[in-house]
Order: structure tokens, then sequence, then C-alpha cells
């Protein structure tokens, strides 16, 4: 990288390339050399700690390119730790700091930064530092983590598994301050997109039968936006249309999508393709969703079995959903529980009403909506932890004033 070439985007396009948070007035000015050389505002860099550069990331993506300074700060590998928290996987991270020490080095390295930089710091410095990431070189996802693949299946037709995918989603996205994206697998018949009121791009077809296509800025192209951090992937092809059924799709897909999203929940059809198969192996928790009929029992027990013979390490979740729709039709919870061999985590209440209001509407069952908005919430929380990382959320902002308080 030469001054005053561009540091390259990556990835959506409200997504800055670079911000810097340091610590002191001698970094912050070689910063802002650095960011006029590279056509970048001088917004991108401020003075700021660790701390509040958690408090800020947490409202507003995080940069293609981050540089935190850690200098001061007694316990710094903690704190990069809970900086990862709020940071999208595909951050890449340069650490700033005064401490010349190896142990550290690795310790940072270890936990996924990309360099640490002793200061005082030069231009050449700090420019081979960025030009190594730009030209793919040492910087991995942030942690080194990738998303959590969660797949939802129902056991019989019409159980509801989109309804479950799209409002748990939709919770998580709303609640957290974690990036979500639903991957409808029904590319024909699929409604995730028309039940939040978002466009159905397609695109999807095209990434199952051309995977060496996929990429951040063809999945950017695709997927469409149906909340703040909510996206939706999927589409509504031709019934002529040939979708292709290979592992290396679905691979190259949800293996893309990990890097960029906190959070890949795939609503997933009935069928025994190798799609479906595959995305069952793949994911680390399966959701189960069956109507209480004596079909929904014998087939929920049928597919349970299947997963734990595909993906013997993956948690699985039984939810029944439309409970009350016929009661005289429904079989007893601890019969169907014995039929299905398996406890049923939550009972989804029948509510037409509210069900058809917010479909119509094109918007998501907000958690409190009615019973079963509570139970959906509690889906979310039980299986994703909403709960926990709102309350890391507040406690990042009490650790935060508390700090400003002692400077005061």
């Amino acid at each position: 990288m030469q001054l005053g070439d561009p540091i390259t985007e990556q990835g959506a396009s409200d997504r800055q390339p670079f911000m810097a948070f340091v610590a002191d007035e001698r970094t912050e000015s070689l910063l802002l050399e650095i960011t006029e050389a590279l056509l970048l505002p001088d917004e991108c860099v401020r003075r700021s700690s660790i701390q509040e550069a958690c408090l800020y990331l947490e409202d507003v993506r995080s940069p293609s390119l981050l540089i935190v300074d850690i200098d001061g700060v007694d316990d710094p590998v903690d704190q990069i730790v809970a900086l990862s928290e709020v940071c999208e996987l595909g951050t890449r991270l340069i650490v700033l700091g005064a401490n010349n020490d190896v142990t550290l080095f690795r310790d940072l390295l270890g936990i996924g930064a990309a360099d640490y930089l002793v200061k005082p710091l030069t231009k050449e410095q700090v420019m081979a530092s960025i030009s190594s990431l730009d030209d793919g070189g040492s910087g991995l996802s942030i942690m080194g983590r990738t998303g959590k693949i969660i797949s939802v299946i129902s056991a019989r037709g019409g159980s509801g598994s989109s309804t479950i995918t799209a409002n748990c989603g939709a919770i998580v996205a709303q609640e957290t301050s974690k990036r979500v994206v639903l991957v409808d697998l029904d590319t024909h018949f699929g409604d995730l997109a028309l039940t939040l009121g978002a466009d159905a791009r397609g695109g999807l077809a095209d990434a199952l039968n051309q995977p060496e296509r996929i990429d951040s800025l063809f999945l950017e192209r695709v997927s469409s936006q149906a909340a703040e951090r909510l996206y939706v992937l999927g589409g509504e092809e031709s019934f002529s249309e040939n979708i292709g059924n290979s592992r290396d799709g679905i691979d190259a897909l949800l293996n893309e999508l990990k890097t960029q999203f906190h959070y890949v929940i795939v609503d997933v059809p009935r069928s025994t393709s190798e799609v479906v198969y595959r995305t069952l192996q793949l994911s680390g928790l399966v959701l189960v969703v069956s109507d209480l009929s004596l079909t929904g029992m014998r087939d929920a027990a049928r597919l349970i079995k299947h997963i734990k013979e595909a993906n013997p390490g993956c948690q699985i979740g039984l939810i029944a959903n439309k409970v009350g729709e016929n009661p005289r039709a429904e079989i007893p919870i601890s019969e169907f529980e014995k039929g299905a061999g398996w406890k049923i985590d939550f009972q989804v209440p029948f509510e037409a009403n509210t069900v058809l209001k917010a479909a119509n509407l094109g918007e998501p069952i907000t958690a409190g909506r009615g019973n079963i908005g509570k139970t959906l919430k509690q889906i979310a929380d039980r299986y994703i932890g909403v709960d926990q990382s709102r309350q890391n959320k507040q406690s990042s902002k009490k650790g935060l004033f508390a700090s400003l308080s002692r400077k005061g």
C-alpha cells in the first residue's frame, strides 16, 4: 500500500473501513496524518479509552479495520475480549500499547488480534501493519471466532418453523448488538422475507449453483435488510429453476455467512436433499418444531433420530407450536414426549389474531405481544442468550460510568 491509496472497504456500504481509539495526543496526531494520506475523514480517529470504544461500538457497525490503544489499561487481554463481544466477526484488530512484552504480544495474537504495535509509533510502522492486512496478510476475524449456525425445521408441514425463525431472529437483532441473518432454504415457496416485510431479492439459487461466486460483496447484493442488524437471504425462484444440491454450495454459503454474522438462522425445509442434510451437519443447534398431532409426534421422533445420526454433537430443541389450535385433536404433552422420545422445551400458544395481524403488516411478533410474544422471547433467551447479552451490555455501561466517575 502506498500513501495516497484509499484503504479498501470490506463489507456492506454502511460499514466504516477504519476506526481508531487512542489514548494520547501524539498517537492521535500520527494516526490523523495516516488517515489523511489514506483519504479517510478525521472522524475515524478518536481520543477514547477501550471501554468507551466498547460502548460506542455497541450501537454502530464495527469497522473493517479497528485500532485500539491499551496503554494504561490494567487488564488488556480481558478488555480486548470484551471488545470482541461488540465487534462484527469480520473485524480485523490492531492493538497499540507501551508495554514491550512478548507474553502480552502472544496473548493478544492468541485471542485474534492481527498485530500489536509498541509505542512510540512511526508512520512507516503503522502503514506496514495496515498494508499486511490490506494485502490479505495476518488479519483474521476478531478473536478467531465465527458465528453460530442454528437450523429450524418442521416435523410436519405447516407446523410454523418460519414463524419461529423470523421472530426469534428479530428478537435477537432487536435486543442485542449482534448481527443476524435468516436463510430461507425453501427457494421456491419460502416466506421468511414476506413475513418480515423485506424484499426477496433472489440470488440464493445462484449461490448454491455457483459457490465460487460467494463472497461478502455477493451476499450484500442478494440479501435484504429487514431491520437494524437483521438480514434475510432467500428467493422466489421459478418452479422450473433447478437448485444446486451439492454440499459445496451450502458449505461455501454458510462458511462465508458465519464470518459476517453472529447468528446464521436457517429455515430448513422438510427434504432429504444433500443441502438439507449438510445444513443439519453444520449446525450447532437444531430446533424441531411440531404441532401436537399424532403425525407430528411420529415425524418428530424420526427427525430427531436423523439429526442425531447426522450430527451427534449438536444441541437439539423440541418446540410444540400452535398449542390450543385444535384441542380435541392434540395429544397430551406427556404422551407426545413419550412417543417422540424427547422432552418438549417450549409450548407456543395458538393466537391466530396476533399472528395474522403481524403477517399482514409484514412485521415480527414483538417480544411481549400476547402470550405468544412472551414465549418467543423465552425461546430466544434459552437458545441464543438474549438476556445474557443484555446483561453484558448493561454491565459494560456501568463499568464505563464507574471509570469516568473515578477520573473526575
